[in-house]
C-alpha cells in the first residue's frame, strides 16, 4: 500500500502501509532507552497528565522499540512520553512492539507517529518535515499527501526553515506558537520588518492570522517612507471642533488608512488606544 495520497490516521496505517511487523513483549524499563532520533524537543511535556490517564487506563498501546547497541537492550522508536508516563508511575516493565528497521528508517518512523497525532510545536513539526525532505527525499507534494495537506500548505511550512536561528529565537521568545503565525513572521523576516511585526504581535494588534496578513501585505520590501506617504494620496483630512474628519472617495483607502493610524497608536500607546 502506498504512503502517497492517504492520511495517516493512527500508527497502525504505517504499519500495514509499510508493513512493519514487529514482536509484542513486555520489557522491564531500565533495558529501554529514549532514542536519540526524536523529533519532539520538550520530551517530558505533559507527563503528568498521561501519567494519569495510564494510572487509570492502563497501556492502551504498546510503545515501539527497536534493538539497541548493547545485547538486550532497546530503544524507542514512537511511545516516549507513554514510557516517561509509566516510569513516573514507578513501573518496572512496559509491553512493547519490536521492531526490527535500520537505524535510517527509526528517526522517520518517529517523525510520522508525532506528525500524525499532531502534538509536536511548530519549531518541532517544521525541524521534523525538513529531515523528511532532506533525508528521505521527499517532495513538497509527497509531504502533502502524506499528512493530507496541499502541496502550498507543505511549501508555506517549510518556508518557516528560512529564518535564521535568532530570529526563531525571537519568535519563541514573543511566544508565538500558532503555526501559520509563524509562517508569517518567516514572511516578515523576508523583508526586513521582524521586529516590527513582533512589537505589534506583543501589544495585540495582530491577534490573527489574517491581521497577520494584512501587516505582510503593507510591507514590501525596501519601501520607502516617501513612497508610503504618496501612496496614501487621494484624500483630505478636516479638523472639526471635537477632531479631526479624513475625507475620501475611495472606501479602500479609508479603509487602509484607519488601520495604520490604529496601528501607529497602538506602536505608541498599547491596547489601552
Amino acid at each position: 500500500m502506498s504512503l502517497k495520497s492517504k492520511r495517516l490516521g493512527t500508527l497502525a496505517d504505517i504499519y500495514q502501509a509499510e508493513n512493519l511487523d514487529g514482536t509484542i513483549r513486555t520489557i522491564r524499563m531500565e533495558k529501554i532507552q529514549p532514542s536519540e532520533y526524536q523529533p519532539r524537543q520538550e520530551r517530558k511535556k505533559g507527563i503528568e497528565e498521561l501519567a494519569q490517564t495510564l494510572k487509570a487506563d492502563g497501556l492502551l498501546q504498546p510503545i515501539i522499540v527497536s534493538k539497541g547497541e548493547r545485547e538486550g537492550s532497546y530503544k524507542i522508536i514512537a511511545g516516549e512520553r507513554r514510557y516517561h508516563a509509566a516510569k513516573s508511575l514507578g513501573w518496572s516493565e512496559i509491553e512493547c512492539k519490536i521492531l526490527n528497521r535500520p537505524d535510517k528508517e527509526i528517526y522517520k518512523l518517529a517523525v510520522i507517529e508525532n506528525l500524525q497525532r499532531e502534538n509536536l510545536s511548530p519549531y518541532e513539526e517544521v525541524d521534523a518535515l525538513l529531515f523528511l525532505k532532506n533525508s528521505h527525499n521527499y517532495t513538497d507534494q509527497e509531504l502533502g499527501d502524506l499528512f493530507g495537506k496541499s502541496r502550498s500548505y507543505m511549501t508555506e511550512v517549510l518556508s518557516i526553515t528560512s529564518m535564521s536561528k535568532a530570529d526563531l529565537e525571537k519568535c519563541k521568545k514573543n511566544e508565538i506558537y500558532n503555526k501559520n503565525l509563524l509562517v508569517q513572521a518567516a514572511q516578515a523576516a523576508k523583508k526586513g520588518s521582524l521586529d516590527e511585526f513582533l512589537t505589534l504581535f506583543h501589544k495585540g494588534a495582530l491577534k490573527t492570522v489574517r491581521d497577520a496578513k494584512d501587516f505582510n501585505k503593507q510591507t514590501k520590501s525596501g519601501e520607502s517612507n516617501s513612497h508610503k506617504t504618496q501612496s496614501l494620496s487621494g484624500y483630505k483630512i478636516r479638523r472639526t471642533g471635537t477632531g479631526i474628519q479624513i475625507l475620501s472617495d475611495d472606501e479602500i483607502l479609508l479603509g487602509d488608512i484607519y488601520k495604520f493610524i490604529r496601528k501607529e497608536l497602538v506602536k505608541k500607546y498599547g491596547d489601552s488606544a
